[in-house]
């Protein structure tokens, strides 16, 4: 017996990674969106120029990862609230030069994750998502 499944279907009934780019520069904003874009299973969903409005963006968005630039390996105060309030959030952090990543979750703990390339990151979001069975 063989069953027959439209890849389209399988394809939609993934549940994509919901990000938002917060404080990019431009270049690296571009470089990110660029690289979630040709990932099959992660989708920008928006861009914020400041912290401004950050918990209803992610309200707003139905947000699992944030992507927001970083000094060194300090988290912005609004960060630390929003994982307070929002367990299932992950926070990428990403030095502006965009050499090095930090991964925050609720605990709070940042973890190393070393240099970053387009691939490391993609990679570095899909290890932050808890993935539903």
């Amino acid at each position: 017996m063989h069953v027959r499944v439209k890849l389209s279907s399988v394809w939609a009934s993934l549940q994509r990674i919901r990000i938002l780019l917060v404080e990019m520069p431009r270049l690296l904003s571009d470089i990110i969106a660029e690289t979630v874009k040709s990932q099959y299973d992660m989708e920008l969903v928006g861009e914020l120029a400041n912290r401004a409005g950050l918990l209803a963006a992610v309200d707003r968005m139905g947000v699992d990862v944030v992507v927001v630039r970083v000094n060194d390996s300090e988290l912005p105060f609004e960060f630390e609230s929003l994982l307070a309030t929002h367990s299932f959030i992950r926070v990428l952090g990403v030095a502006e030069d965009g050499r090095r990543s930090f991964l925050y979750e609720l605990r709070p703990q940042m973890t190393l994750l070393g240099e970053v390339s387009p691939l490391e990151l993609v990679e570095a979001i899909r290890a932050a998502v808890p993935r539903q069975s």
